[in-house]
């Protein structure tokens, strides 16, 4: 059942409350400006480390996934929907796909 509270403006509740929501959104702006600032020399040193790997190893296909993914998430402004997660790892994911000699009875 829901419950709605009311409080007067001089309420202590109240004001810790608004004081707690203020600093939330601070603290999220902030944490905001410095990914924006720090995001792109990170992105930088992944494509390096990407270029320095030997092609064909195990990893190649999370390496992939993961720079695709990165790239994706510097070209919005905002945060890469799901359906691009999916079309990202499906491509170096795929499912497995039927083995044409196997014959079901």
């Amino acid at each position: 059942m829901p419950i709605q509270m009311w409080h007067t403006p001089d309420c202590p509740q109240y004001v810790i409350m608004q004081i707690n929501w203020e600093s939330g959104s601070r603290r999220v702006k902030e944490q905001d400006a410095w990914a924006k600032e720090v995001f792109p020399a990170a992105h930088e040193r992944l494509q390096q480390a990407t270029a320095a790997l030997p092609p064909g190893t195990a990893a190649q296909p999370f390496v992939d996934a993961l720079t695709e993914l990165v790239q994706a998430q510097a070209d919005t402004t905002g945060f890469v929907v799901l359906h691009k997660w999916v079309e990202i790892l499906e491509r170096h994911f795929p499912p497995e796909l039927p083995d044409p000699e196997h014959t079901s009875e």
